[in-house]
């Protein structure tokens, strides 16, 4: 059914260097809309200048970036690797500039800066030395989060924002004040059920699309299909964390998911003439096949509580 909600909007900050958190971003904003939309009533939009910029002149580009995009987000997710970036004229960076922005207005901030080897010679030191100098200036002034790897920097951010938005949701009008009186149990039961349901067949079908079209590419390794059930299984954790009472063993079918997804992640492949990388394939098929029996689960709880329901007056 139609909802009434609030759409909070992200920033995503960062110099050209961090094309993989740029996309790691949004599908972290995402699993948070994906949990959270329903009860909250609120939804996350990522706001990147390459999607949500348009043509304009009469000021500096960044003045216009700020125009159209800074000035109308409420957070800003900003992430930094070997660059500071381009000097606007104002600040050190476009990204700079703007995370000045969000500071001089209050608003949150959330940055990350990156311990990733890099290639030497690809380093561009005046960059480098110029971020150096940024982030010690940053570091007399608040706090940022530093991560190792992009897996790192995925999980810190899903708790960040998690939190983060607690606190922006905190100073919103109380949905309790817009609910119903006397809202049926039975028909609030069945639209959480739907909801969740819908969700996640909407995970099940891009899941499947995107392991079916790399284990039918004819992969010489198994390092995008880990990537693939890494993320998956950070989706499962958000999916497990929104049922708190069950008595249908859907939470155990998650559980077992999600031990399988984290342990194929350390699946080794031997020259043994390819049995092991099969064996990967294969294991992967089964845990999407664990992972389908959940609608056919869902539907199991709506009719035990339709059968357990006390009859209306």
């Amino acid at each position: 059914m139609p909802q009434t909600g609030l759409i909070f909007r992200a920033l995503i900050a960062s110099p050209s260097d961090c094309a993989q958190e740029r996309k790691i971003i949004p599908e972290v904003v995402a699993a948070w809309n994906a949990v959270h939309s329903v009860d909250t009533a609120a939804v996350i939009e990522p706001v990147l200048w390459e999607t949500h910029s348009r043509p304009a002149f009469g000021d500096r580009p960044q003045g216009i970036i700020n125009q159209q995009l800074v000035d109308r987000c409420d957070l800003l997710i900003g992430a930094f690797w070997t660059r500071l970036g381009t000097p606007t004229g104002v600040a050190e960076s476009g990204t700079a500039e703007e995370i000045e922005q969000f500071r001089a207005a209050q608003k949150p901030v959330l940055l990350y800066f990156s311990s990733a080897p890099v290639v030497p010679d690809s380093l561009d030191l005046d960059q480098y030395r110029a971020l150096v100098e940024y982030r010690k200036r940053l570091a007399e002034e608040g706090l940022y989060s530093e991560y190792e790897s992009l897996a790192d920097f995925r999980e810190q951010l899903q708790r960040h924002l998690a939190g983060t938005m607690i606190d922006l949701l905190r100073v919103q009008p109380s949905r309790a004040l817009e609910a119903p009186p006397e809202p049926d149990p039975l028909e609030e039961q069945r639209a959480a059920v739907g909801a969740f349901q819908a969700q996640f067949e909407t995970f099940l079908r891009r899941l499947n699309a995107e392991w079916v079209a790399e284990r039918d590419s004819e992969p010489i390794n198994t390092n995008e299909g880990k990537y693939i059930l890494s993320r998956a299984a950070d989706e499962v954790v958000h999916f497990r964390s929104m049922i708190t009472h069950d008595r249908s063993g859907l939470s155990g079918t998650l559980d077992e998911a999600l031990k399988r997804l984290r342990s194929i992640q350390r699946h080794q492949v031997y020259l043994d003439g390819g049995q092991s990388f099969r064996e990967f394939w294969e294991e992967g098929d089964r845990i999407l096949d664990l992972l389908g029996t959940v609608p056919s689960q869902l539907m199991q709880v709506l009719e035990e509580a339709h059968r357990s329901a006390p009859p209306r007056a």
